[in-house]
Order: C-alpha cells, then structure tokens, then sequence
C-alpha cells in the first residue's frame, strides 16, 4: 500500500468536494462533546448581586435528606429530558452524515455524480443499520449505567443518595463500578475500533449490523498491518496537529463568536479521515465486491 498516495489523495478529494466537510459538521454536532456549551462561565462577586433582596418562593416539600423542593426536581428533570432529546437528534444526524461521507468518497472513486443531499440521503437510506452500528459500542455504557442504578436500587434508591457518606459508603459502593469499568472500558474501545470498518461494510457492501460487524473483523484480520500503520500516521498526525493549534484551539473554545471557526477545523479533520479510511478500505477489499 502507497500510503504517500493514499493521504494524497484524500487530501485532493476534500479540497475538490468541500460538502464533505458540511457532512463532518453534522458529524461534530453529533459527537459528544461537541460544541463547546460548558464554555460559557459567569461569576459574580459577593456585593455585585442582592440575592438577599430576591422574594422568596415556595416550590413544595422538600425531597430526601437534601431538601430539594419538588417543583424544582422536576423542573431539573425536564430540562435533562430536553437535552437528552436534542442530543439524541444530534446524535442520529451526525450519524447518518458519516455514512453519507463513506458513500460520497465511494461514489466520487466511481466517478459517479455526488453533492451534499445525494451523499446524506444514501445515509439516510442505511439509517438503522448505521444507528445499530453506532449503538453497539455503547453497549458497555448501558450495562455501566444499569449497574449503577441497580446499585441505587438495592440499597435503597433515593434515601441512600442522601444519607450517602464517602468515608463510609464510598469504597463498598464503588469498587463494583471499578471491577466492571476495567472490563467493559477495553470492549467499548475496541467496539469503537470495529465501528468504522463496520460503516463501511454497511454502506459500500450492503451488510446489516452484526454481518457489517463481521465483515469489518475480516478485513481488519487480513489487513492488520496495513491498519496499525495507518492508525499510528492519523495518530502522529493528530498530535502535530493538536500542538500546533494548542493555543488557537483554547482561544476559540474560550471565545464563543470562533466557535464555528472551530467546528469546521474538528469538521475538516473528520472528513480528511474518512475519506482516508474509506480509500484505504476500498484498497484492501478490491472494487469488485463493493455493492453497485
């Protein structure tokens, strides 16, 4: 494999097709983490606010040992389902955006006609496949999650949260977390790994989710070489990247008016490596197999 030609390449094809990095915005926006939210601070001194002079409400009884009134329980609770509704939206765009730069840099190889909404729209054709293959790397997440809350559970829900002392509780509370995170942390990232030859599958090869699973374990196997040098240049040139922008990257995560300048520098990114690992894939399985 000419891995010279191979970075050259997609290089040339992102420069010639900027839609391809419209689809990475999708896919940053999708990302988690993305868009820099918690950047935004505030900070008042003792005397610049009279928050003594404020009226004062009643929002109901409290809830537990915490005091927290109910009303404002579930006014939290809103906004959390809220967030995790736009989230989710976020997250199922950004997904099919990453499908749609695999077939467009597909299609662009076949000297087929492709844009924006031709490229978004083959995504969106392979939707559930694409979410299903998006969703099993998450899969020890949720049995992180559904051991902690069957913890909260056993050991009384609510009133253990409040009467919750660290000293105490801390060690025979978490060091079940810890045995599982040291199991399920590997699989996630190896799931992770799997993923992005498992899209491909799915959308150059036509596989659904466990058979885009499979195929991706095959390929990876008969190119295992190929694969760990290819990931260790993105690698090297992510670093010499990330020190290079170290300090305009905080600059414009501090400033909000360059956070676009920032999404489409994240946005660039994506798609050059998209584009690389779907060259790269076309390479290693041959043109002949990939679907029409």
């Amino acid at each position: 494999m000419d891995f010279g030609k191979l970075f050259s390449r997609a290089w040339d094809l992102l420069r010639k097709n900027i839609f391809l990095i419209l689809l990475g915005v999708l896919a940053v926006l999708g990302g988690a983490g993305s868009g820099g939210s918690s950047q935004l601070r505030f900070a008042f001194q003792g005397g610049d606010f009279q928050w003594q002079d404020l009226p004062r409400f009643d929002f109901g009884s409290g809830i537990g040992n915490w005091g927290l009134p109910a009303a404002a329980v579930g006014g939290i609770l809103l906004l959390v389902l809220v967030g995790l509704l736009v989230g989710l939206i976020f997250w199922v765009v950004g997904t099919i955006a990453r499908g749609g730069m695999i077939g467009a840099v597909n299609d662009l190889e076949e000297s087929q006609p492709t844009d924006f909404m031709t490229a978004f729209q083959a995504g969106w054709d392979k939707g559930w496949r694409l979410l299903g293959i998006a969703l099993v790397p998450a899969i020890p997440g949720l049995a992180m999650l559904a051991l902690l809350v069957g913890s909260l559970v056993l050991s009384g829900g609510w009133d253990f949260v409040g009467r919750f002392d660290p000293a105490r509780d801390g060690w025979s509370f978490l060091s079940p977390l810890l045995v599982a995170a040291c199991l399920l942390v590997p699989v996630a990232l190896i799931l992770s790994l799997l993923s992005r030859f498992a899209n491909r599958a799915c959308m150059l090869e036509g596989t659904g989710v466990f058979a885009s699973y499979k195929r991706g374990i095959e390929v990876l196997g008969d190119n295992l070489g190929f694969v760990l040098i290819l990931f260790l240049l993105q690698l090297a040139i992510s670093i010499g990247v990330g020190l290079i922008m170290f300090v305009p990257a905080i600059l414009s995560a501090l400033c909000c008016l360059l956070w676009p300048l920032l999404i489409l520098f994240q946005a660039a990114f994506i798609a050059y490596y998209s584009i690389l690992w779907t060259l790269a894939w076309r390479e290693w399985v041959g043109s002949a197999v990939l679907e029409a």
